[in-house]
């Protein structure tokens, strides 16, 4: 039981949506034709900034953990145990609607695996890939 004196939780949904904004505004202009126009070839700005969707959202967790309210900590720490799990495990479709939708737009052919991979690494780790 929290003290009395401990500041409000903010309720899930809202911390939910202030968590992963980012992420989900990435998917949602992949996936809506007409918005994925910034996925285009290999001039799309959009290519350069998915790869800060996964640290954005570990970075937010460790401001949260780590320098948050010590009453809610372990309520922070709880929120994350079963978000950052559920971010991954819906990243997967996302990323096939995503590629799905950049495929018929433009032709550009992009495997879901690699989108993939992009949303939910928490560095550029294919880079280091040969060839």
């Amino acid at each position: 039981m929290p003290a009395d004196d401990a500041p409000p939780t903010p309720p899930f949904l809202r911390e939910v949506l202030r968590v992963y904004w980012f992420p989900l505004m990435m998917f949602c202009l992949a996936i809506v034709p007409g918005f994925n126009y910034t996925y285009s070839g290999h001039g799309g700005i959009s290519w350069l900034i998915i790869p800060l969707c996964f640290p954005w959202v570990c970075g937010r967790a460790c401001l949260r953990i780590f320098r948050g309210p010590e009453a809610l900590r372990g309520r922070y720490r709880a929120f994350y145990a079963k978000t950052i799990p559920a971010y991954v495990a819906l990243a997967l479709p996302l990323s096939w609607a995503a590629t799905t939708s950049i495929q018929k737009s433009f032709g550009l052919a992009v495997s879901p695996w690699s989108f993939f991979a992009i949303m939910v690494s928490p560095f550029p780790w294919w880079y280091f890939l040969p060839g």
